[in-house]
């Protein structure tokens, strides 16, 4: 039995915008429930078929392949419950620019992509939920750029502890030192001084 039920997915659209109950009843049913492992990909680099996902339950990784030096990094994280896409791509119809791996073992609902953007024309209440997940994911991405900008990688940190609390101990450092833009070995000092400061 997969953890997660599919009221997670009406309530979580809920929280942006309120479609009729019956058109979200059917959107949902027709997702498929699956697992997904630890270190397999949802999305890979090049995908062309688009999918959307909600995670129940787990952590995925957005992550890219730096055409310079091969070097894998994170673009972002999320943690379930929530949405997850390579948007943009998926947008604009294109392969995927941005994978998305499992962290951790994650259960998750699948849909293609296509699923949604038609439900638009059904009523203004799917489009208002378009939009309003574009903002959302807009706005994370200006904070995160703002941060690089104005934020030390110390500040950094505290703010991805204080907005993921514990669950941010299941990342591997080596992700987590790609999303704030340094070494794991600067990650690992850094976690020490902190804890260092706790303990005094």
């Amino acid at each position: 039995m997969l953890a997660g039920q599919p009221e997670e997915i009406a309530a979580f659209i809920a929280c942006f915008a309120e479609p009729p109950a019956g058109q979200v009843a059917a959107f949902v049913a027709g997702g498929r429930r699956a697992a997904v492992a630890r270190g397999d990909a949802l999305v890979a680099l090049g995908d062309t078929t688009h999918p959307l996902y909600f995670v129940h339950s787990g952590i995925i990784r957005y992550m890219l392949i730096l055409p310079d030096t091969g070097d894998d990094v994170t673009k972002d994280f999320s943690f379930g419950p929530t949405f997850a896409a390579s948007f943009g791509s998926a947008v604009s119809g294109q392969p995927a620019r941005v994978g998305i791996v499992a962290v951790t073992d994650c259960v998750v609902t699948r849909w293609p992509f296509a699923r949604l953007t038609a439900l638009y024309d059904a009523d203004a209440a799917w489009q208002k939920l378009g939009r309003r997940l574009a903002e959302w994911l807009y706005l994370r991405k200006e904070d995160r750029e703002i941060a690089f900008l104005t934020q030390t990688a110390v500040a950094r940190y505290g703010d991805l502890t204080r907005t993921f609390g514990d669950r941010i101990d299941q990342v591997p450092q080596r992700h987590l030192a790609s999303y704030l833009g340094i070494t794991p070995e600067s990650l690992s000092r850094l976690r020490a001084r902190l804890a260092g400061r706790g303990a005094s």
